[in-house]
């Protein structure tokens, strides 16, 4: 098994990753769970075609795909309604979020907060 410490190493090495808070939203109001997870790397893609035409995002212009790893999250799943603040303090809410790549790693399409 592989440990949190040596996958950040492996991350590390891999280009175009930053670091990233996750704020979760919870409840019927969508209020913030007050626990914040610090995923020190993470990386976007850019939103395709394919995202907009299912309506996962408005337009591709305020869009981004954030690419997540599950082991960095400490069990934290992530949900409809939660941000992103990526490494420019920029604030993204998660429209659409699936796991990817055997359930390893969480695909986030994000709308970029105005």
């Amino acid at each position: 098994m592989v440990d949190k410490e040596r996958l950040e190493t492996l991350y590390e090495r891999m280009p175009g990753t930053e670091p990233v808070t996750l704020t979760p939203k919870r409840g019927p109001n969508n209020q913030t769970s007050g626990t914040d997870v610090e995923v020190s790397h993470a990386w976007m893609r850019d939103v395709t075609s394919e995202d907009v035409a299912l309506g996962r995002i408005r337009a591709a212009a305020t869009g981004i795909v954030w690419h997540i790893p599950n082991v960095l999250l400490n069990g934290t799943a992530i949900e409809n309604g939660d941000k992103i603040t990526d490494s420019d303090s920029v604030i993204w809410t998660v429209k659409s979020s699936t796991r990817v790549r055997l359930k390893t790693h969480w695909r986030c399409v994000c709308q970029k907060d105005k």
